[in-house]
């Protein structure tokens, strides 16, 4: 029943007469949803591939918990601040995290993107700063600081997907010594209705270049949604993959879920 094309007769005005010619469904025509239910099986079967590569049977499962909060200053300023406690995502310890970001949305300049570029939000810059608890044993031990710069850039296409970029650089003192990681990244995602709640699943894949071993030392790919609670108050639960090449080879699951105001 879910492919099948309702019969639609039509009525003759003139004669006053049903008209029940059967005209055969063409793809131009199928519901939304139908279109979406093929489009998402395609994405999820490509996530399913990208969080599967690299599996191995060893591979560890962390939790990774998140607190988030976005204090909007003005139509195209805000800030944002971020609290986390995982383990393997930032160091391979237990690593309480503390950041804080200023977000600037950019007029795109472009003639085509003028119209309403404040809610769209098609380039935005974010400098913060991040500092790194590495707790190992019940002590501490190498303290990270970071400086971030980001530059993130979206597109909307059509059937209203989105698709996002990210090209980010930490610049990191770990116990002193410095090191700087460049960090790309790209999403697609769409938000859909349901009742009075946006949902927005999301697919992401990033990589990570290190200066430390000169190369590309980790892929991290997610998978999950942003569901809106009510209100202001969203949650994220997803699931990760993380591959790293350098300086060893390593891999390891998350399951995340990231606690999200909007104020």
């Amino acid at each position: 029943m879910l492919l099948d094309r309702p019969f639609e007769p039509d009525i003759e005005v003139g004669a006053l007469e049903v008209k029940r010619a059967l005209h055969l469904s063409r793809s131009s025509e199928l519901p939304l949803r139908l279109r979406w239910l093929a489009i998402l099986s395609k994405v999820a079967a490509l996530a399913a591939v990208l969080l599967a590569g690299s599996a191995r049977a060893g591979d560890p499962l962390e939790i990774w918990p998140e607190a988030n909060v976005y204090v909007r200053l003005g139509p195209t300023t805000r800030l944002y601040f971020v609290t986390a406690n995982t383990r393997g995502k930032e160091s391979e310890v237990r690593t309480w995290e503390l950041a804080g970001y200023f977000d600037l949305t950019l007029n795109p300049l472009f003639s085509s993107l003028q119209e309403d570029w404040e809610r769209k939000k098609y380039i935005w810059v974010r400098i913060g700063y991040d500092h790194l608890a590495k707790i190992e044993s019940g002590s501490l031990v190498a303290p990270e600081n970071r400086g971030i710069v980001a530059f993130h850039a979206r597109a909307h296409l059509p059937a209203e997907i989105i698709l996002e970029g990210r090209a980010r650089a930490d610049l990191r003192w770990i116990g002193g010594d410095y090191s700087t990681r460049y960090r790309l990244r790209i999403e697609v995602n769409r938000t859909f209705t349901l009742g009075d709640h946006a949902v927005t699943p999301y697919f992401q894949a990033e990589t990570f270049y290190d200066t430390r071993y000169d190369g590309w030392a980790r892929q991290l790919y997610q998978l999950g949604a942003e569901i809106q609670v009510i209100g202001t108050f969203h949650v994220e639960p997803y699931v990760a993959r993380q591959v790293d090449t350098l300086p060893e080879a390593s891999g390891l699951w998350a399951l995340g879920l990231v606690i999200r105001f909007y104020l």
